[in-house]
């Protein structure tokens, strides 16, 4: 299986990344949604020993597709931390180093739920946050699902963290993230490490991409 699938969504090119992150080739940018960093580090703050790593692993995902695609922009769809206890110390060092070995890379937030708990980010980290409903090029941004706004011809978002439950013959094997396209909007999967799914159930004309991380392929 391959580790990218091309597709035509609304008459717009994209590619999808096993590593749940979406390119979009003309004009150049890189989206992922709900990368949620520091959610380890706010649950073992409350003493839930929780395994630490997980905001490092994502950031190298988020590096691995930069490099392949070459892009200079990335844009966050909502949730980049999980809670303002999530800017621990470590994290905020891991993402100056992100931040630093891609600083040609144009970082854009679109505002999701839990980024209005966390407050404001430090001034000097290179990141323009915007509200949901910008519109590139006929490609609409958000967080939320909800209906393709006036003026775009697809709408990306996040939130769901959206799966596929998979099973054979004879067992249930669990849920797989999955890009789920519905109605003009695409809704990535969950880039975070440390994050949980919610199964969707597709209705007639919706498309499905399962990720597992290594591969991506067509749900049927």
């Amino acid at each position: 299986m391959p580790k990218i699938i091309q597709v035509e969504l609304a008459g717009q090119p994209f590619q999808l990344f096993a590593e749940c992150g979406l390119y979009r080739p003309t004009p150049s940018m890189l989206f992922v949604a709900d990368t949620h960093f520091g959610k380890e580090a706010t649950f073992r703050r409350h003493g839930l020993p929780v395994p630490a790593g997980t905001t490092d692993a994502t950031l190298e995902k988020i590096s691995c597709m930069l490099f392949r695609t070459r892009t200079q922009r990335l844009c966050i769809l909502g949730d980049m931390f999980h809670a303002r206890s999530s800017l621990s110390d470590n994290v905020c060092q891991s993402l100056e180093n992100f931040f630093a070995a891609h600083c040609d890379v144009k970082i854009m937030l679109i505002r999701g739920n839990h980024d209005a708990s966390v407050g404001k980010l430090p001034k000097h980290w290179p990141i323009e946050i915007v509200d949901p409903g910008v519109i590139i090029e006929k490609v609409a941004l958000g967080h939320h699902p909800t209906a393709v706004p006036e003026g775009g011809d697809i709408y990306l978002c996040g939130h769901v963290h959206p799966a596929i439950r998979v099973s054979s013959r004879t067992e249930r094997l669990g849920k797989l993230p999955c890009f789920w396209y519905s109605r003009g909007q695409l809704v990535l999967p969950a880039i975070g490490d440390f994050t949980g799914t919610h199964a969707v159930t597709l209705s007639v004309g919706d498309k499905a991409w399962i990720t597992t991380q290594n591969e991506i392929y067509d749900f049927q």
